[in-house]
């Protein structure tokens, strides 16, 4: 008998079913829906294996949502091999790279025919009359049935569709003049989204579109749902070796237009970031396909089934996000943008960090893979790929000198050139780590300071209200600012670490004339003014990067760099790195000046940036790690343990400590120790790395002893500290 491997959306394995009564074929690959712990999930089949030999009695799965398999053998084999590279189960790989797998079901059930209705237990009598939908029925009286036998059940994806307004008779003599308009107006656009948009279209109210429907001169159809293309033209193609692995430098034009010579190869996979990148790119590739996280998973779903059906049409390229690396068609090459990005690190689920898995799929998949950003990554560094350089502009850098400049947050320089960029009526974009009034709110007198009850930070000032309120980025506890010192009742406070408020008050002090905006994640002013070329400043932390392109913008400005650089993580340096060099590109044609207010101006980073040479600092940075044994020479793996007791999260660290000790050999194990920020959100947090190759630690990961405490495994973390976005 065949049993089933079915991998659901759950950090699982793969669990054993039998295949759904009366469905035939190969099952391989195909989306099924089974019962699990009183409901039904989708899942995916992702291998075979003799029933006959389980000690224990197999359920069966109830059905299978479509005739042909979701993903082939091809993306099968990638799903398990990523889960291996991650140390995570194949089931939290699949959730991660599939999170619209499970849709909406229709889920209809009957006794048997031919089956007595005395087997129903009280409350199913219903059942025996006819087909019913499941909902209200208890499941666990459903399993009795389906182990019995005597129960039939359809499952049925719910497929949504837009209705759309189509003309059915031309205009006539008894239609009014605004409902002939209307109608006339409907045949000429041949489909109108809604009545209300034909109505704006014709200059009618809602009535007069009605009355088409209810006349039979128009009615609504229903069709599938689309994926919104942007209209566009394609770019001449830059010229570059075709050997090339590894694509850098350039101005976001010309890395455009190098993309444009790889996608016309042939079918292509292109990885972004985030989806603010990918959505500036598609007015350049009008013949990309694009797929992420804000299309609905409704849509993502439709996408799937039409690639698993057809496949991508000849020619064509498909622009996703991570999303994209199950998707089933043939590529003939993966190319990753900007693979340095932290964007590309998942937080949560298997906690991949995506151009691995890109690289992986490649290599499985027996293409080539590019990676093309302005700042190449330290591991593309390190590998050494056959590398093409565009040439690249130094940007216009002005460093000043904290320990020389006078006034705070800016210094009289920065006010400088903030007053010139007023006067030739022009624009600046004004860059700070943090949200709030500042980062710290201090007594002078005692050095007291507020910090946060469940995590041991400092609680961010925000100024809103008369005294303002404390409140906790992390966890997100909230208390008023006290009027005077709780510890020695003294009414001199010092805030320390400015925030978008500071800067806001600071710049309204220094060039009252000019305009300001907010921008952060939590917090968007309308920019209407600036975008149409009016002289002001926008405000706000790194969701600028992802604003849209001011026209007239002349300078950055970051009154306090060095809070971009100060972290408790070995690979601040190199995001900090990546960041000003980001900012050199926030206008595409222009090049607005950088000026950067540094108690350090002798950083590498800083005199990378002077040189024009973004692999300068890179190449420096990779001796120091390289002496360090750390990423990219080795790879690492932080093992996180947490606790609402900080003695039982440090046991459970130092038993895990000693459980890795008669394993590994010098070197390969560092800690425990707690983590740079030790206790977060009420969890006491210590940290163990791991360092060596993937298959050394293939090795040691085995058969970990369970812990007293929650342990989460990141595979070759890209931050130390575990905060969210300050």
């Amino acid at each position: 008998m065949q049993a089933l491997r079915v991998a659901l959306p759950l950090p699982l394995e793969p669990m054993s079913y039998l295949p759904p009564h009366g469905v035939e074929g190969e099952l391989l690959g195909r989306r099924v829906v089974v019962p699990w712990r009183g409901e039904l999930r989708v899942g995916v089949v992702v291998g075979l294996e003799d029933g006959a030999r389980k000690g224990f009695a197999l359920r069966h799965a109830v059905a299978c949502l479509e005739p042909y398999p979701w993903l082939r053998p091809q993306e099968l084999h990638f799903l398990e091999c990523a889960a291996q590279e991650l140390f995570a189960p194949l089931g939290s790989v699949l959730d991660d790279l599939l999170p619209f797998l499970e849709p909406a079901l229709r889920h209809r059930l009957r006794l048997l025919p031919g089956a007595l209705s005395a087997v129903l237990p009280a409350g199913l009598e219903s059942l025996a009359e006819g087909w019913q939908e499941a909902r209200g029925f208890d499941p666990k009286l459903l399993d009795y049935l389906r182990e019995g036998g005597v129960l039939e059940e359809v499952v049925e994806e719910q497929r949504p569709t837009r209705q759309i307004l189509v003309p059915l008779k031309a205009p006539d003599g008894a239609l009014t003049p605004k409902g002939r308009l209307a109608l006339e107006i409907l045949h000429t656009l041949g489909r109108a989204e809604s009545m209300t948009a034909l109505a704006q279209q014709a200059g009618v109210g809602n009535g007069v579109v009605k009355g088409l429907l209810d006349k039979g001169y128009a009615a609504f159809v229903e069709l599938p749902l689309e994926v919104p293309r942007v209209e566009g033209r394609a770019l001449e193609p830059l010229p570059f070796p075709p050997e090339a692995q590894r694509i850098g430098g350039g101005r976001w034009p010309e890395r455009l237009r190098v993309l444009s010579g790889l996608v016309r190869e042939g079918p292509t996979l292109v990885l972004f970031p985030e989806v603010a990148q990918l959505k500036r790119c598609l007015p350049h590739f009008p013949q990309a396909l694009p797929f992420h996280g804000e299309l609905s998973p409704e849509l993502r779903r439709q996408v799937f089934h039409q690639l698993a059906r057809e496949g991508l049409p000849q020619g064509g390229a498909v622009f996703s996000t991570y999303q994209g690396l199950l998707l089933p068609f043939d590529f003939r090459r993966v190319v990753v943008v900007e693979e340095g990005n932290d964007a590309y690190k998942l937080s949560g689920g298997s906690r991949a960090f995506v151009p691995y898995l890109a690289e992986l799929r490649a290599k499985l998949a027996g293409v080539p893979y590019t990676t093309l950003s302005l700042v190449p990554s330290l591991e593309a560094e390190w590998e050494l790929r056959r590398s093409h350089t565009v040439p690249l502009a130094p940007p216009r850098v002005h460093l000043l000198d904290m320990r020389r400049e006078r006034g705070w947050p800016l210094s009289g320089a920065a006010v400088n050139l903030l007053q010139q960029v007023a006067e030739k009526r022009r624009q600046a974009v004004v860059l700070v780590a943090r949200r709030g009034y500042s980062a710290v709110l201090r007594c002078k007198h005692c050095d007291w300071k507020a910090m946060c009850p469940d995590c041991a930070l400092p609680l961010r000032l925000h100024r809103a209200g008369r005294a303002g309120r404390l409140l906790c980025h992390q966890c997100g506890h909230e208390e008023k600012a006290p009027p005077l010192c709780p510890q020695c009742r003294s009414e001199v406070f010092e805030p320390k670490g400015p925030g978008v408020e500071w800067l806001l008050e600071a710049l309204e002090a220094a060039v009252p004339f000019l305009p300001r905006y907010r921008y952060t994640a939590e917090e968007k002013d309308r920019l209407e003014p600036l975008l149409a070329g009016e002289p002001g400043l926008l405000v706000g932390t790194t969701a600028v990067l992802r604003a849209p392109t001011l026209p007239e913008l002349a300078l950055v400005l970051l009154p306090y760099a060095d809070g971009f650089l100060l972290d408790s993580d070995f690979r601040a340096g190199e995001r900090y790195h990546r960041l000003l060099w980001q900012l050199t590109e926030l206008h595409p044609r222009r090049r607005p000046l950088l000026a950067l207010q540094s108690f350090e101006p002798a950083h590498p980073a800083h005199q990378a940036l002077q040189q024009g040479d973004p692999e300068t600092f890179l190449r420096n940075e990779l001796l120091l790690r390289r002496a360090l044994d750390y990423p990219p020479v080795q790879r690492m793996i932080k093992l996180e343990l947490s606790h609402s007791k900080e003695p039982v999260a440090r046991d459970a660290a130092v038993q895990l400590a000693d459980f890795f000790r008669s394993r590994v050999q010098p070197g390969e194990l560092l800690g425990p120790a707690p983590a740079p920020v030790p206790k977060v959100r009420g969890q006491y947090v210590f940290h163990l790395l791991l360092k060596g190759s993937t298959a050394r630690l293939q090795e040691l990961m085995q058969n970990l002893p369970p812990a007293k405490a929650r342990l989460r495994i990141d595979p070759d973390p890209h931050s130390f500290v575990g905060l969210l976005e300050d």
